[in-house]
């Protein structure tokens, strides 16, 4: 609303003069429609908006979803390593599913140390699909770990660095547990795991 106000009160500028409020203006609406978004994905697993549940490979939906971070990691100066077994097949939603990659991977890009690996493994155990995510990262206090999943919790806010609004792994867990799944976290010796 700032930049609007400025923009408006020197309507005389050029445009080169203006571009750095649009793009301001732009950068923070973008922000503004991802916490929308979020939002509206909680609001509606709380009035028990079941997703569509499909056979599927999940194998695939990992794979599809762990394909781009590939860049972002590799522009961060980390390694990206990947054990997927194929063919594996659940029933859910695809589109939830390659969600729920998406914000595990991006944590675990987020928060690891330069240089260092991440893994993500998905894996048969039994008769249920396992996967997780793990980077090395200081250690996240074990009294904090029970909040992770908590809607608008971040276990420091100076790590942030303003990007995120604390609803990713509550996102996750919503959709961990509308697929009758569970969701945890460890951190040990520097190893964080999203499982």
């Amino acid at each position: 609303l700032a930049n609007t106000g400025i923009l408006l009160s020197h309507r005389e500028d050029t445009i080169n003069a203006q571009r750095q409020w649009v793009e301001n203006t732009k950068e923070e609406a973008g922000r503004m429609k991802t916490l929308v978004d979020e939002l509206l994905f909680l609001a509606r697993a709380d009035t028990a908006h079941a997703p569509a549940m499909l056979p599927l490979d999940l194998s695939d939906v990992v794979m599809s979803r762990l394909l781009p971070f590939e860049s972002v990691a590799y522009e961060q100066g980390l390694t990206l390593d990947s054990r997927i077994v194929p063919g594996i097949t659940v029933t859910g939603d695809a589109g939830q599913l390659g969600q729920l990659t998406a914000i595990l991977l991006d944590n675990a890009v987020k928060y690891a140390e330069p240089g260092s690996p991440i893994q993500m493994t998905l894996r048969r155990e039994g008769r249920n699909a396992v996967l997780w995510v793990e980077n090395r990262s200081a250690p996240i206090p074990p009294e904090k770990l029970g909040h992770l999943f908590d809607r608008f919790y971040r276990v420091d806010e100076s790590r942030t660095g303003g990007e995120g609004f604390g609803l990713g792994l509550a996102i996750a867990r919503t959709i961990v547990q509308s697929h009758r799944g569970s969701i945890g976290c460890t951190s040990t010796q520097g190893v964080t795991r999203f499982t």
